[in-house]
């Protein structure tokens, strides 16, 4: 009795609830999004009209997850150009609002920004901004990983050239004449 009470109960929250509140998402109702940028606005002041206008709802939600003065800190960092100047500004902001991210991954961003104009740097603190806010981790190890990373995956993706084709090619027939002539041979033996 008690299961299908819960399972009653957690259904008709489903249906009551709307996707962009069951999974967390900044989009829907245009009305509730205007109402969050204002809410934002007024959390920290005029002065962040044009971060929140410029970068829309990873703005809002890097707001929320911080306290007051560190909201500041990054309006005022969009306000001097330095966000902007990050290779994905909208990425770093995003990863600012994941839970327990806030002021500490924000403010190492914003204190370490000229180390984040590299693209594997930059890359390296969005995947583990944490480790490198809590001083777990040196930076540069980090961009040299991320590039070691992404260097390997661009070999990898690479096209084949005209005379690597051909040498797979004749390595297949190889192997298949191999093949043949082992099955034959196996054959031979077991009809002896």
């Amino acid at each position: 009795m008690i299961r299908c009470i819960t399972f009653g109960s957690v259904l008709c929250f489903l249906l009551a609830a709307s996707p962009a509140q069951l999974f967390g998402q900044w989009g829907g109702d245009p009305r509730m999004r205007r109402a969050h940028r204002e809410r934002a606005v007024a959390i920290v002041g005029p002065g962040a009209r044009d971060f929140v206008e410029t970068h829309g709802d990873q703005a809002v939600a890097a707001i929320f997850a911080c306290s007051k003065p560190v909201a500041v800190k990054l309006a005022e960092f969009h306000a001097c150009g330095e966000l902007d100047r990050l290779i994905r500004p909208r990425d770093l902001l995003w990863v600012i609002a994941q839970p327990g991210n806030g002021n500490d991954v924000a403010l190492w961003a914003i204190y370490h920004s000229n180390e984040l104009f590299d693209r594997d740097a930059f890359d390296a603190y969005l995947l583990s901004p944490m480790e490198y806010a809590m001083g777990l981790k040196d930076i540069a190890t980090g961009a040299a990983e991320a590039r070691a990373r992404r260097l390997n995956q661009a070999v990898a993706s690479r096209p084949l050239t005209h005379d690597e084709k051909v040498g797979l090619a004749g390595l297949a027939g190889c192997l298949a004449i191999v093949g043949f002539l082992y099955w034959r041979r196996r054959r031979q033996s077991a009809m002896c």
